[in-house]
């Protein structure tokens, strides 16, 4: 049986969730911005699982690749700026030149314009071994992870900014950043690989998306740190 299309549908199921997650932040609802952060996170599964299934049924393609990018631009850059100015950067403006100059709007604009310029410069060249920048999907599903955990009104403002406008700079950053999956398949296998899967459902059904989110912002910490390091030993030596 030929499924050589059955990637590309995964690939598509990606960019519905992004575009779905759009629709349900602009319902202005606490229980709206729930279903578009979940539809970030079913971005992120869809988008895991596309190119490992197109890669073991041997079909991975150049169009493929190029609508990957596409379904990311709007699952983890249009979806996540979207989501974030309706639940905290609405109604941050500040008067300039006499006018109202809506700053929430350019704060948000941050993340599709770092997500659109951090994947095309993926697919222009890329390393086997690590990512240089934060990954659009991580960088997707750290606000979606922080509207679940974080409903508007739970966090300040100015600190969602500022956290918010970090992440999004990341993705555009020369910062290194590890290829978890890639250590998993060549490290874990077997009984070591079960064992991983059965303490994340456990850690999961005890903590829900906390222990989600502190596991994300571990790994976006460490390029940080990794960076910082770097940067120390470049101006001791």
């Amino acid at each position: 049986m030929n499924l050589s299309w059955l990637p590309n549908v995964l690939t598509l199921g990606n960019l519905t969730c992004g575009f779905v997650s759009l629709i349900f932040a602009s319902t202005d609802s606490l229980e709206g911005y729930r279903v578009a952060s979940w539809l970030i996170l079913l971005a992120a599964l869809f988008d895991g699982v596309d190119g490992q299934v197109a890669r073991r049924l041997g079909v991975a393609s150049l169009i493929g690749k190029e609508l990957d990018s596409l379904a990311d631009c709007i699952a983890f850059g249009v979806a996540p700026g979207y989501l974030a100015y309706r639940t905290y950067l609405i109604g941050t403006s500040a008067t300039v030149a006499g006018q109202p100059l809506d700053f929430g709007v350019l704060m948000a604009v941050i993340f599709p314009i770092c997500a659109a310029y951090r994947l095309a410069r993926f697919n222009v060249g890329s390393s086997p071994h690590s990512f240089v920048g934060l990954p659009s999907p991580i960088a997707g599903i750290m606000v979606g992870l922080g509207i679940l955990c974080f409903p508007p009104g739970h966090v300040p403002r100015p600190l969602f900014a500022v956290i918010f406008c970090l992440v999004g700079f990341l993705m555009v950053s020369t910062i290194s950043y590890s290829k978890p999956q890639s250590f998993i398949l060549r490290n874990l296998q077997g009984l070591r690989l079960a064992l991983l899967i059965v303490l994340v459902i456990a850690l999961l059904l005890l903590f829900k998306f906390w222990v989600i989110l502190l596991s994300v912002a571990v790994y976006v910490l460490s390029g940080l740190l990794g960076w910082l390091i770097h940067l120390i030993e470049e101006h001791r030596y």
